[in-house]
């Protein structure tokens, strides 16, 4: 179990670029610019989504449904991609561990009800 964020990059061999997504899906709309190879970032939490696929010269294909919520910077507004095209070292899931997961975590910083205040009447 993890209560922190994880450092990864983009698979070197992801030459044609990554796409990021509003959503944890490859038909959700796409956030520009794509990230490059061996590019730097931070994975805030991760969903579960779309099964994808990515060939991995290295060892067997990258296989997984997890999707990880990423940033490159402190003024990025993040965007999802699928774990198959990010090197974290290992399985997001197992690093971040359930309460990695980006419900929890929207949860967490969500505001609070609104609370209604009455006036006393007389």
């Amino acid at each position: 179990m993890s209560d922190h964020n994880h450092t990864g990059f983009i698979w070197d061999h992801a030459m044609n670029g990554v796409n990021r997504h509003k959503g944890p899906s490859k038909d959700s709309p796409k956030i520009l610019p794509a990230l490059h190879a061996g590019q730097s970032l931070i994975v805030l939490c991760y969903s579960l989504g779309d099964d994808m696929e990515f060939p991995n010269p290295f060892q067997p294909n990258n296989t997984s449904n997890a999707w990880d919520f990423v940033v490159t910077s402190d003024q990025d507004p993040g965007g999802y991609v699928a774990d198959v095209y990010v090197n974290t070292g290992g399985d997001i899931r197992q690093q971040l561990g359930a309460q990695g997961k980006c419900d929890l975590l929207k949860q967490s910083f969500a505001p609070p009800p609104a609370q209604t205040h009455h006036e006393p009447r007389g």
